[in-house]
């Protein structure tokens, strides 16, 4: 090989990087020209640098650091020189590392002195965070190359002036870079640095905040590197961190989990793989999983002299421990090692190294770690004004803590409502609801102190307004109707033709595991699509205290929320002009009333000896107290935290005889409130499959001759959505099937397929009152922190005033007797309320009967 194309290898190195060692050590390496020799292993060493084995990597570039004086060519002397000096940075001798950079710099000219600028820049801005300096080279760099005097390097410039640009508050400056980056990739027919330019533009999104747009991109450059058969694990980190700002610790898991078998992965890959589990794992709960993945990556980081990312592993590990239980004055000692050096190398991870330090310290008692709490949360306070919205909350959430312990309830109070602004403003621009739900996890921690305070503070009405504030506010910012995607309508009706494959084949036996996969992935394709939807930019307004006490005052209404604090379940009871507060008891006591509720109600359904009135004594007292036993004859609405979302009120006896709804939140119960309708326009769907043949709507629209009716084979998905769209009551007799594990694919079955969901977001109105008779078709999933999934979830959501639907399994032909008087009632004037009483004082003479009645419930109004 003669010089030219040596160089020539060297230069394009990295677009096959174990070909070009190969063919070094082969042609370069023994070649007696110095000057060859010298380029051959300074390949050698890069690659190997690269694959983390820098023990391996130095004695290659020092080698072509000799030989390249030895030709005395002093171009080659300063290229072999600025690439050990990066090199030394990299392993952690910075200083050493820098001074050969800076020499390098000096003795150069013309492109080869742009190269080494670049690699300069590199090191100022992405290790050592000096972005001015790096900016500086990196102008100088591009001037050199201008004229293409080497686009290749010339294209690393561009990509490594938009992380700066990052880095520096230029995101505009920084998208043009890229773009720049993406358009000589392109030119060139760079496939993976055309790839790699779609990501930093996704990860550039994922800097703005704008987390639809960062995992639409992220999401592209995947699939575009999967096109040329590569694995970035860059990308995989990335997509683990933007779910993770979703709240999708699961699915950032899976991405990574999946990375990590795709193929055999450098030492430096699996490092790197291995800390996104960790916080994956850290992030869903899973604390042997983040240990065992920190521990192992931070061992093989630190044999990679990759010290910087080292603290991150460390931290993770202590974080996972410290979640896990593990003694405190152990795991302060280790944090406050941790502390100093995250400090020493000024990492962004700094503050979370200071709150979880701030957290053991207050698990140890002496005056000492009393001390280090204080100074540690007001080191980290400091962050409130970070650029990172992400940072921000945390720099609040300390600010809070240390205003606590120095007994400053309203300043407490301030802080966390700053933290949970800043989390507003990120939610709001989030299209998907399942997206809005699971990110509200990031402010459990502000919004449990925050309730906590108010609780000591003895104020009722402060504590409802705090119980109120982080309270399914993902359902009170309705979604934009009628903007469906075409690809993923597709998509949709591709998943329900799929699922009539599936029930053919089982009906016949046959198996079914390809059918299942393949409806896995329709499904996961229909998900990420949701990811990708903006939001409104519409954030939950506050609770109006007076205007809800008016409200329930012109209404004749009391109002019973329920708030958990620290395990103990407190009732707040607003109605004629003030608020009181009431200890209830344990939480996990209600949990389990409830359960025990639920299982009575279904073996009364099916027509066993059961004790209802037990069951619903015992509940009320777990559930309730003595919450209601001061509101005379007055109208209730309850409302209890998500995981009490499946209580079936009307089995308590202080419910059973007067009218009653629940609401996930008092906020909605008012926009409930305040919802019409236009015309009166009535909708009975039925579709096949139910156990009854939905025998109740015949009997219904013979008592209401004006009432439409759709059933059998016209009750379609497109024609069932047609139907309810504007409805002002819309009454669908169809199986329901509830998804636990994925709530937003909750469907009605109907002629052609389920109804999922996702579908609803197709109607340009939504129904104004909703009857769903099947089973369980009441059921939503508590996510995030205090939200809540699932078909009845998403009708309250879009603007559906109120909905009746079920919370067990009920009996066929005892639902339709209840339905027939819930109709009635409503034919009579009577609200959803009214109805249900009516329904259910139908049915008290019949055991089967009054167990059906007492299993649904009233969302709304």
């Amino acid at each position: 090989m003669d010089r030219d194309d040596a160089e020539e290898l060297l230069r394009v190195l990295f677009s096959d990087p174990e070909l070009s060692r190969r063919r070094a050590e082969e042609e370069l390496v023994p070649d007696p020209d110095p000057a060859i020799s010298s380029i051959g292993h300074q390949i050698v060493g890069i690659v190997l640098r690269d694959l983390g084995q820098m023990d391996e990597a130095l004695p290659h570039l020092r080698t072509a650091l000799r030989l390249a004086r030895r030709s005395g060519e002093q171009e080659r002397w300063g290229d072999a020189l600025a690439t050990l000096g990066t090199s030394l940075c990299t392993a952690g001798w910075v200083r050493d590392g820098m001074r050969k950079l800076d020499q390098a710099v000096e003795v150069l000219d013309g492109v080869p002195r742009g190269r080494a600028l670049v690699r300069r820049a590199y090191l100022t801005g992405h290790l050592l965070a000096r972005f001015e300096e790096s900016a500086a080279d990196l102008r100088e760099a591009r001037r050199l190359f201008a004229g293409g005097g080497d686009q290749v390097w010339e294209k690393r410039a561009l990509n490594l002036e938009g992380l700066v640009d990052v880095g520096l508050g230029e995101l505009e400056a920084a998208e043009r870079a890229f773009v720049a980056y993406g358009d000589i990739a392109e030119q060139l027919g760079d496939e993976f640095d055309a790839g790699l330019a779609q990501h930093n533009k996704g990860w550039l999104a994922y800097v703005r905040g704008d987390l639809p747009s960062a995992l639409e991109r992220l999401a592209a450059a995947n699939e575009r590197y999967d096109s040329i058969g590569m694995t970035s694990t860059d990308l995989v980190y990335d997509r683990c961190l933007a779910y993770l700002a979703a709240g999708l610790a699961t699915d950032a898991l899976e991405v990574v989990e999946r990375a990590l078998v795709v193929r055999p992965l450098l030492p430096r890959e699996e490092a790197d793989l291995l800390v996104a589990v960790a916080e994956a794992a850290l992030a869903a709960g899973d604390w042997h999983r983040a240990t065992t993945a920190a521990d192992r990556a931070s061992v093989i980081l630190g044999r990679q002299l990759r010290h910087v990312h080292q603290l991150q592993a460390d931290l993770l590990s202590l974080s996972a421990r410290a979640e896990a239980g593990e003694p405190a004055p152990v795991l302060l000692r280790r944090t406050e090692r941790l502390v100093e050096r995250c400090r020493a190398a000024q990492v962004a991870e700094l503050p979370q190294a200071l709150l979880l330090g701030a957290r053991l310290a207050g698990q140890v008692r002496s005056a000492r770690a009393a001390t280090l709490r204080l100074a540690w949360l007001e080191e980290a306070s400091q962050s409130r004004r970070d650029r990172s919205a992400r940072v921000r909350v945390l720099g609040w959430h300390a600010d809070a803590q240390r205003r606590a312990l120095r007994h400053d309830r309203p300043g407490v109070l301030r802080a966390c409502d700053m933290g949970l602004r800043t989390l507003d403003e990120h939610r709001a621009t989030l299209g998907s609801q399942e997206l809005r739900a699971v990110s509200s996890g990031h402010g459990a921690r502000l919004a449990e102190l925050a309730v906590r305070t108010a609780l000591a503070g003895g104020d009722p009405r402060q504590l409802l307004t705090w119980s109120e504030r982080w309270r399914a506010s993902s359902l009170t910012v309705p979604p934009a109707y009628g903007q469906h995607d075409p690809a993923t309508t597709a998509d949709l009706a591709a998943l329900r033709a799929q699922h009539r494959r599936l029930a053919e084949a089982r009906a016949d036996g046959a198996a079914t595991e390809h059918l299942e996969a393949r409806a896995a992935k329709l499904e996961q394709a229909v998900r990420q699509r949701m990811f990708h939807a903006r939001g409104t930019g519409e954030t939950a307004s506050a609770l109006d205290v007076p205007e809800l006490l008016a409200a329930l005052r012109e209404d004749d209404t009391t109002l019973v929320e329920l708030t958990e604090v620290d395990g103990e379940l407190h009732a707040l009871v607003a109605g004629r002009g003030r608020v009181r507060h009431l200890h209830v008891g344990p939480a996990a006591a209600a949990s389990k009333a409830v359960d025990f509720s639920l299982f009575t109600l279904r073996q009364a359904s099916r027509g066993r000896r059961t004790q209802l009135e037990a069951a619903g004594a015992r509940l009320q007292q777990a559930v309730l107290g003595r919450a209601l036993d001061r509101v005379g004859e007055s109208r209730v609405v309850v409302s209890g935290t998500s995981t009490l979302q499946g209580v079936p009120w009307g089995l308590l006896p202080a419910l059973a005889d007067r009218p009653f709804s629940s609401t996930p939140s008092a906020r909605l119960w008012l926009r409930a409130r305040s919802a019409t309708t236009e015309g009166d326009r009535r909708v009975m769907l039925v579709g096949p499959g139910l156990g009854s043949g939905g025998a109740e709507v015949p009997a219904i629209a013979a008592q209401d001759r004006a009432a439409e009716v759709l059933d059998g084979a016209d009750a379609t998905v497109a024609a069932s959505l047609a139907a309810l769209d504007g409805a002002a009551l819309a009454h669908v007799a169809a199986h329901g099937h509830f998804r636990e594990d994925s709530p937003l694919f909750s469907s009605l079955v109907m002629a052609d397929g389920p109804l999922l969901v996702h579908d609803l977001q197709r109607l340009e109105r939504p129904p104004h009152r909703v009857v769903l008779s099947a089973c369980e078709s009441g059921v939503m999933a508590p996510v995030g922190d205090q939200e809540l999934l699932g078909l009845a979830a998403a009708l309250l959501s879009m603007g559906t005033a109120g909905v009746v639907s079920s919370l067990a399994e009920v009996d066929d032909a005892a639902t339709v007797e209840v339905m027939v008087a819930l109709h009635a009632s409503l034919r009579a004037g009577g609200g959803l309320g009214d109805a249900l009483l009516a329904a259910r004082q139908a049915a008290v003479d019949d055991p089967v009967m009054a167990a059906t009645a007492a299993s649904f419930t009233v969302l709304g109004t």
